[in-house]
């Protein structure tokens, strides 16, 4: 399958942009601003590696909602014209010519465009800088809550965030796409480290775990020493002294996550960096069985998954750098 697809809408009917919407993008309910008159929607999507960009235009503006409850993603929005308001279930805010929004949350979401609008938009699924947060920050969500949500787009590590898009959405999908050397891997991969490693923070220190609840900071402590146990989300929510549920709620809300998602990566993260930073004596099978994973088959596949290759590749990264 290719990795790099365009597609374009223009739709006068809200119906139908709804219909040709979800063919190609995800469920989405889009309404009229007002229930007479004309109506216009113009859209050029791009789809690269399961990320998700596209450029949309409405000259009579519109409604849209959707929601992401099963498959977490994170998208940043780049206002042109007109104004947009996001609503989602933790905050409100309204977005004029010139300014970038970061949703962290797309669970629930409800979009206002004016007449007028435009913008461009980055949907990226959080599996995808998940890896990158994680090792960066040592916490996936926990670096995620540090990223500014609603800025100026000439802001320092945004404007090189909206030049790549810029250039994808706007480039010809190449003939040749399927190596990993190819451009679509190499635009994909160059756009999410600029957001991971350049996009502004909130404050000048990436340790927030002052933002985090007490019994959640105690359950991530606990894990991160015990990560090569049998840990079950039970005995995570006992050392933290929470209830289940409330411990799950709060992963969710704090780090964008689940606990058996949080231990998982964690297992991942640990493996990733002894195949990298290693000896290289060791077998793949007994680092992973080190970290908690008895089954290869299981083991190999949430790898790939994480990280976008398998474990030997990742340890041929390592005889490279050396």
């Amino acid at each position: 399958m290719s990795p790099w697809k365009k597609y374009t809408i223009l739709s006068e009917d809200n119906a139908e942009a709804q219909a040709i919407t979800e063919s190609v993008f995800r469920p989405v309910e889009v309404e009229r601003l007002q229930e007479r008159g004309p109506f216009d929607v113009k859209a050029d999507f791009t789809s690269i590696q399961k990320m998700t960009l596209f450029q949309v235009s409405s000259g009579s503006g519109y409604r849209a909602r959707y929601g992401c409850p099963l498959h977490h993603q994170i998208e940043i929005h780049f206002i042109e014209t007109g104004t947009f308001m996001f609503r989602t279930p933790d905050e409100e805010m309204e977005a004029f010519p010139g300014s970038v929004v970061l949703l962290k949350d797309t669970r629930k979401v409800e979009i206002v465009a004016s007449p007028g609008s435009s913008k461009r938009v980055i949907v990226v699924p959080f599996d995808q800088v998940a890896p990158h947060l994680h090792r960066a920050y040592g916490s996936a969500g926990r670096g995620l809550i540090a990223f500014e949500a609603h800025m100026g787009t000439g802001t320092p590590g945004t404007d090189i965030v909206h030049q790549i898009a810029s250039h994808i959405l706007n480039e010809a999908p190449p003939s040749d796409q399927a190596s990993p050397g190819s451009v679509p891997v190499l635009l994909h991969d160059a756009l999410i480290m600029t957001f991971v490693s350049l996009w502004p923070k909130t404050d000048g220190q990436m340790d927030e775990t002052s933002t985090l609840p007490r019994h959640l900071e105690r359950a991530i402590d606990w894990l991160d020493r015990h990560a090569d146990q049998d840990v079950s989300v039970e005995q995570l929510a006992r050392r933290s002294g929470a209830s289940i549920r409330t411990l799950q709620n709060s992963f969710r809300h704090h780090l964008s996550t689940t606990p058996n998602a949080y231990i998982l990566q964690t297992r991942l993260s640990r493996v990733h960096d002894e195949l990298l930073n290693g000896s290289g004596e060791e077998t793949i099978e007994n680092i992973a069985s080190r970290w908690g994973f008895g089954h290869m088959g299981y083991f190999a596949a949430r790898y790939r998954a994480l990280y976008g290759e398998s474990p030997s590749d990742t340890r041929k990264q390592r005889g490279r750098a050396r």
